[in-house]
């Protein structure tokens, strides 16, 4: 299963398979410690200031691409209720909306 490592100051982004005996991961342009993301996540590009803005807003905030639900509830062939899953934001006033509509789907650390 491969992840990515993620630079939010230099904003890097590297593919590397998980491997469960690495607990830091520095960045290798900056030094910092870089952030293990899914492999879902879809970096910006490097000039997107506003987008890199949105992602460090959703991982401050506990949003690290991991998925995200949203109930919804159906009457269709016998299912009471299904869940969904939730698109991440590409914008910082939508990201707000999400973090605070999502908070309970946080992972605090």
């Amino acid at each position: 299963m491969s992840h990515k490592k993620v630079c939010l100051e230099c904003k890097a982004t590297l593919n590397r398979s998980f491997n469960d005996s690495e607990q830091t991961y520095p960045c290798p342009k900056c030094e910092k410690s870089m952030i293990l993301l899914p492999s879902r996540f879809r970096p910006p590009k490097k000039n997107d200031d506003k987008k890199w803005e949105t992602v460090r807003f959703l991982i401050e905030n506990g949003f690290y691409y991991q998925h995200v639900y949203e109930r919804i509830v159906k009457y269709t062939n016998g299912i009471i209720s299904c869940e969904d899953f939730v698109t991440y934001p590409e914008n910082i006033r939508e990201a707000k909306e999400f973090v605070e509509r999502y908070k309970e789907q946080a992972i605090k650390k």
